[in-house]
């Protein structure tokens, strides 16, 4: 089975990184699979030296770049032999329904987000060219566009070597002592982003949890407003801004004892739920799609707020801080992120190539 996944990013968040870690995913299951990328930008630098990723997507979208990528990407079909190309966004969508025409490769696609399941003639089109449909959220399934069609689910794969509630953590980095409850929310500071939740979440929470404070991980635009927002709402003092952090995430993670998460990012399979309970960090989290099937019915009941308001999840929160079972608590966060660790994750995958297969 040789597999070449394209994801037309630039970028390490968004769809880049869970389609990446397929790959390695699947390399770690004895697949033959490789990774197609944007070239030059800094994501090349991150990844580059691997040689099974390759920047042959070029950094212009117009008519001529598109047949050259077309180029690069079917020269690369014939060279490797690959049986499949699975395409993670819709301009590689289209990429990859160009390239791999004249070979008789079968076509995937995963969906990251429901904002591109759109029921228009171009979107079904497409749509209808394609072999093997997967999405990241089991909730996308409904579609109408995606209605009388197999639908596979395949969550982001978690490195569960990175990704653990073994190793350092960063609380003397930012003298937090012992006692304080740390919450922690992440993603990039950009509107409608649930930071302006996390935030009146926190400050309904500290009459509730008076040694609670917030970090909050990452960097963007809309940074000078949340701080305005964290001052009205009297809860600067207990803020810590961390900025933006890839590296030691997981050192990040692991010094909180609780994950808010508010928002749907840009890619809606919700990794870093994923990421803070393989770290050991329990969500407490706002009723989104998607966020039952990752948690699981064990878990789900106890930390998705029965509303999506601040009231609620301080509420969800609070218990979960208050519980004095930490570490079976813990226990329990990190052994159902085990289910997307990346031999599930690559069951999960093989599994559904095979349907298009045979």
């Amino acid at each position: 089975m040789r597999i070449l996944h394209l994801a037309a990013g630039n970028r390490w968040t968004g769809a880049a990184a869970p389609a990446f870690a397929e790959v390695e995913a699947l390399r770690a299951a004895g697949v033959d699979a490789h990774y197609v990328y944007v070239g030059g930008y800094k994501l090349q630098t991150k990844i580059g030296h691997h040689d099974f990723a390759h920047p042959l997507i070029e950094k212009a979208q117009n008519p001529f770049s598109f047949r050259r990528s077309v180029e690069h990407i079917e020269r690369m079909i014939h060279r490797h032999g690959f049986d499949v190309v699975h395409a993670h966004l819709t301009y590689d969508h289209w990429l990859s329904r160009f390239a791999r025409q004249q070979d008789g490769v079968r076509l995937a696609r995963t969906i990251h987000a429901r904002r591109v399941l759109r029921n228009d003639p171009f979107t079904r089109s497409l749509l209808r060219s394609t072999d093997l449909l997967c999405v990241v959220n089991d909730t996308f399934s409904n579609a109408t566009v995606l209605r009388g069609r197999a639908v596979h689910f395949t969550p982001p794969p978690l490195d569960l070597a990175q990704f653990t509630d073994a190793g350092e953590n960063v609380r003397a980095r930012y003298g937090i002592d012992g006692a304080t409850k740390l919450v922690t929310v992440i993603g990039k500071l950009s509107k409608e982003r649930g930071f302006e939740e996390a935030l009146q979440t926190f400050a309904a929470l500290r009459p509730l949890v008076p040694q609670a404070r917030l970090m909050i991980i990452g960097h963007g635009e809309h940074r000078p407003a949340l701080e305005a927002l964290a001052a009205r709402l009297g809860i600067a003092e207990h803020v810590l801004w961390a900025g933006y952090h890839e590296d030691d995430l997981a050192e990040h993670y692991r010094a909180s004892d609780l994950l808010f998460f508010t928002a749907r990012g840009s890619d809606e399979g919700h990794r870093a739920v994923l990421e803070a309970m393989g770290c050991g960090v329990p969500p407490a989290t706002f009723p989104i799609d998607g966020i039952t099937a990752l948690l699981g019915p064990e878990l789900a009941p106890d930390h998705i707020a029965p509303n999506a308001t601040p009231q609620s999840l301080a509420a969800t929160a609070a218990h979960l801080l208050a519980r004095t079972d930490t570490d079976a608590l813990r226990s329990a966060v990190t052994r159902r992120a085990t289910e997307f660790g990346y031999r599930r994750s690559a069951e999960r995958l093989i599994a559904a190539y095979e349907t298009i297969l045979g």
